[in-house]
């Protein structure tokens, strides 16, 4: 499986220092630009095929808890087609709470989330799409751990 791994750049980024962290796959570090974020995914997309894009960004969130934003909203709705129900099982497995979301908020993630889905949708990519909000980085007990995890979902996916 082509799994290609998003997080927006940032020293203290802890989505950043994640997919750092996270040895499988394809990295992309987009530019924290509403319009720029979504210049590098689209031609990241025309010169690659992936199955999954794992996108992550860092949100106001309870210590060792992982929300799965399922909807991406701007003009309209995006919903993911990725079967998110094994992603949870897995993190909750390994005692993260998970939070299942509609709402990716109103600033970059949502907008980033948004025209991924909706540019997969437009050129009807064989791709699947999720967004993960993390907390930050003194709110992840072992952050290696969840590089771990995101490798196994990369070879199970």
């Amino acid at each position: 499986m082509r799994v290609l791994y998003t997080a927006f750049k940032g020293k203290n980024n802890s989505s950043k220092i994640l997919i750092d962290l996270i040895e499988k796959g394809k990295k992309l570090y987009i530019t924290n630009s509403f319009t720029t974020s979504i210049t590098e995914l689209e031609n990241e997309l025309k010169c690659n095929s992936y199955d999954l894009i794992i996108a992550f960004g860092r949100s106001t969130l309870e210590k060792d808890t992982i929300k799965i934003e399922t909807v991406g909203r701007l003009f309209y709705s995006y919903k993911t087609t990725y079967d998110y129900k094994f992603l949870k099982e897995k993190l909750e497995n390994n005692n993260y709470k998970v939070k299942i979301s509609t709402n990716a908020g109103k600033y970059l993630c949502n907008n980033f989330y948004y025209n991924g889905l909706k540019y997969i949708k437009n050129y009807n990519l064989n791709t699947k799409m999720i967004f993960i909000h993390l907390p930050g980085l003194s709110k992840i007990t072992d952050i290696q751990n969840l590089a771990n995890i995101f490798n196994e979902i990369g070879d199970l996916q």
